[in-house]
C-alpha cells in the first residue's frame, strides 16, 4: 500500500481494527509495571474490590486499543501525534475479554498558515464481545499534504 496524505483520508473513513484479546496474565504483567493497584495485580484483593475480580488498567486498555488503532492507519503520512481527546471509561475489561474498536477518522481541516500539513482526528468507540461498551475516546494528528508534488516534509511525490 502506498503512503496516504491528508488528501486521501475522508472524513469517516474507517480504520479496520483487528480485535484485541486482553489476557489475566497481560493484565498482571502491564499493571506490575504501570499502575499497580491491588485490583488489577492480586486477585484475592480484587475480589474483595468494588470490581469483584481482576479487571486490566485503563491504561493498558488504551495501550492495547492505541496498537490495533496504529496498525490499522496503514502508511498515513503523519507528523506528529498532538493530542488525545476525553477519555471516557464505561466498563472494566476483565481477563479473556475480547475487545472491538470501532476508530473513524474526523475533523479533517487543512493548516491555514501551512497549506502542505492538514489537522485530522481519529474518534474510536470500543466495545467488548458482549457489546458492552468500555471507552470512547480520541487522537489528535498533525498530518502531511500532497500540495503541488511537494509534501510537509519537502519531499518530492509522485
Amino acid at each position: 500500500m502506498s503512503k496516504r496524505y491528508f488528501e486521501d483520508i475522508g472524513e469517516g473513513e474507517r480504520l479496520e481494527c483487528r480485535p484485541v484479546g486482553i489476557s489475566k496474565e497481560a493484565i498482571v504483567r502491564f499493571a506490575t509495571e504501570f499502575d499497580p493497584q491491588p485490583f488489577h495485580i492480586d486477585e484475592e484483593a480484587a475480589l474483595a474490590s468494588i470490581f469483584r475480580g481482576l479487571i486490566a488498567s485503563s491504561l493498558h486498555t488504551l495501550s492495547a486499543c492505541t496498537r490495533t488503532v496504529v496498525e490499522a492507519q496503514g502508511d498515513v503520512a503523519i507528523l506528529s501525534g498532538i493530542g488525545m481527546d476525553e477519555v471516557k471509561m464505561f466498563n472494566p475489561v476483565r481477563p479473556g475479554d475480547i475487545l472491538n474498536v470501532d476508530a473513524r477518522w474526523v475533523d479533517l481541516k487543512r493548516s491555514r498558515n501551512k497549506p502542505n500539513r492538514g489537522f485530522a482526528r481519529i474518534k474510536c468507540i470500543v466495545t467488548n464481545q458482549n457489546g458492552e461498551p468500555v471507552v470512547e475516546y480520541g487522537y489528535q494528528y498533525f498530518l502531511s499534504c500532497q500540495i503541488a508534488g511537494t509534501n510537509a516534509e519537502g519531499v518530492n511525490g509522485s
